[in-house]
């Protein structure tokens, strides 16, 4: 992976990650590895855009680029394959986060696994209306069944004409661009395709625009996951790009033992009678019970620690500005176990900045 960009963002998670997780734990998480551990990590080092964003990024890749760090002294090898920034690695992110495009509206965590499907339906209905409206025959630009089935009957539905339908979603789309960097704008439209030209790709974006060819892959991943999120959470002002999306679930941020288990504790069964009733030891519930608080936002941990308690390791993480969980435990003593200092790492959110 030769890039400036891609370099950035590896050094911007590292800082992230500060020493307490290795290189395969990078790779896992944008990867989008649907494990207990992976999930965790990209909620407490706060790392959620980047899960499952970059899929075709190899472990190998990540390690070049990291000895690359290392000769450039912008970061120093811990244990257990983990690095920390020095110096002069926490001055070169701090240039790159002034100079360049960070996607701030990526979520990953969020749109991982839909962004394909909402982009595959709305790029296809783009070409369609285009070519429909000049009487052209043509080439879908996808070749996705489950696509060509959902736009036939979309089509088939609308009680609008093919002119009004295409004034809606242009006036859509038009909206949620103007909100955006120029750039930006670009990069996303020039991807659309119409009764005149066919979409580019990225790479042959990053030509026409001079880029590094991973700056504008994230540029336009990030295009889309804001234009997803503004029109789930604002459906009246977007009514055509809403019926695009507003089947298309996102998944659930759990691994399938773990919603197992959330199920029983939604019916009000307690740790021992879930393991009991699973035929697991209770570590492998509290496992579960932890991975649930760090990815369902309306889960309370109130339960299993209670709030004096939660104070106490709050503090302690503050202070020593760490997740290593003997630290905690040595600072808070041996009467609050790791299950409970797990729980509150979990939910602590942004209190903690590495």
């Amino acid at each position: 992976m030769k890039s400036d960009y891609g370099s950035f963002l590896l050094l911007f998670c590292l800082q992230r990650l500060n020493g307490e997780r290795s290189l395969s734990a990078l790779y896992h998480l944008f990867s989008g590895k649907k494990s207990s551990q992976t999930l965790q990590d990209s909620k407490w080092f706060r790392l959620e855009r980047f899960f499952g964003v970059w899929k075709e990024l190899e472990l190998h890749e990540i390690e070049a680029v990291v000895r690359k760090f290392v000769e450039k002294q912008w970061v120093v090898p811990t244990a257990e394959r983990s690095y920390l920034l020095t110096r002069n690695g926490k001055d070169q992110l701090e240039q790159w986060l002034q100079q360049s495009f960070f996607p701030i509206h990526l979520n990953g965590w969020k749109y991982h696994s839909s962004e394909m499907l909402f982009w595959y339906r709305l790029s296809l209905l783009v070409q369609t209306l285009s070519n429909v409206i000049h009487r052209r025959t043509f080439e879908p630009i996808h070749r996705h069944e489950e696509t060509f089935v959902w736009i036939k009957r979309y089509l088939f539905a609308q009680k609008r004409s093919t002119r009004e339908l295409a004034g809606s979603l242009y006036e859509d789309i038009r909206t949620l661009l103007a909100s955006i960097s120029e750039e930006e704008a670009t990069v996303f439209t020039l991807r659309l395709t119409s009764f005149e030209r066919i979409g580019w790709t990225n790479e042959q974006l990053a030509v026409f625009l001079k880029k590094d060819p991973i700056y504008i892959r994230f540029m336009f991943q990030h295009v889309l996951h804001y234009i997803m999120e503004k029109v789930e959470t604002d459906k009246l002002s977007f009514p055509t790009l809403y019926e695009l999306l507003c089947d298309i679930s996102p998944s659930i941020p759990l691994t399938l033992s773990a919603q197992k288990t959330y199920e029983w504790l939604r019916k009000g069964k307690t740790i021992d009678e879930i393991a009991r009733l699973r035929r697991l030891k209770r570590s492998t519930i509290e496992d579960h019970i932890v991975e649930i608080a760090a990815n369902i936002d309306e889960f309370s941990i109130e339960p299993f620690v209670n709030q004096k308690r939660a104070s106490q390791i709050m503090e302690a993480v503050q202070r020593l500005q760490t997740r290593k969980l003997r630290q905690i435990r040595e600072a808070v003593g041996e009467n609050i176990h790791y299950f409970e200092i797990r729980l509150v790492l979990a939910k602590i959110g942004d209190v903690y900045e590495p």
